[in-house]
């Protein structure tokens, strides 16, 4: 799996296809942080859901790289689908912990806070950033060309799901009370949001667990349809 996970990062990189999403999520921390002081928290969690945007941006463009033909070719050297797929999500994940570095040092390097970051803070944002680049990422495979062959399927099915898991606070105060549970469908990504607001930084136990392992166990059952899929729709 390393040979692959190398092989497609330096591939994503020759193919300059990282150029679009890597650019804009640098420039959109920047802009955001164009106006200090800025409270930490709130911060982290507004760049924590442009990260998750953004990594399902790179994990579509990612999985868009290897023909079919390539493919099955890279299948057979790594000795299993589950693997490839894998590997290739595992590249992804990569990219986004880098931007995840980024999204955290930047406004701590430039004095952009209107506090210190603390260990315990600091440690909740960099959870944060990463569960839900996860979740960007599992959500984007659905949508690759592995799956889906048609780009315009691809990349407005994805953002039609992307906008619309943005939107879930907003569409779980509009339904009516018998319809709320429809909700828990949607990809959780703005479900650590309102606790992270809510929270003060100093003690962890403080702050709501369950909204981050929500986050996790739903970005593992859609790897897990994914996998399933992908070896249907390629067979």
């Amino acid at each position: 799996m390393k040979a692959v996970i190398k092989y497609s990062l330096h591939d994503y990189l020759r193919s300059h296809k990282y150029f679009p999403p890597i650019s804009t999520f640098i420039i959109l921390i920047f802009v955001y942080y164009s106006y200090t002081p800025n409270p930490i928290i709130d911060s982290y969690a507004v760049t924590s859901l442009i990260l998750y945007i953004i990594s399902a941006w790179v994990c579509i463009s990612v999985l868009s790289l290897d023909p079919p033909v390539q493919r099955q070719l890279m299948i057979l050297h790594i000795g299993g689908e589950n693997r490839y797929y894998l590997s290739k999500l595992i590249t992804v994940l990569l990219i986004s912990i880098i931007l995840t570095a980024y999204a955290f040092v930047y406004p701590i390097l430039f004095t952009m806070f209107n506090g210190s970051v603390t260990l315990t803070i600091g440690l909740v944002a960099i959870v944060n950033h990463v569960s839900l680049s996860i979740l960007g990422i599992c959500i984007a495979s659905f949508f690759s060309k592995i799956i889906t062959e048609s780009a315009v399927n691809s990349y407005g099915g994805l953002a039609l799901t992307i906008i619309i898991s943005i939107a879930a606070l907003g569409i779980y105060d509009a339904l009516p009370s018998y319809l709320k549970g429809i909700v828990w469908i949607i990809p959780p990504a703005t479900i650590t949001q309102t606790p992270l607001i809510n929270w003060d930084g100093d003690n962890v136990l403080d702050l709501s667990f369950f909204p981050f392992i929500w986050v996790i166990i739903y970005a593992l059952l859609l790897l897990y349809l994914f996998l399933k899929l992908a070896r249907r729709f390629q067979k």
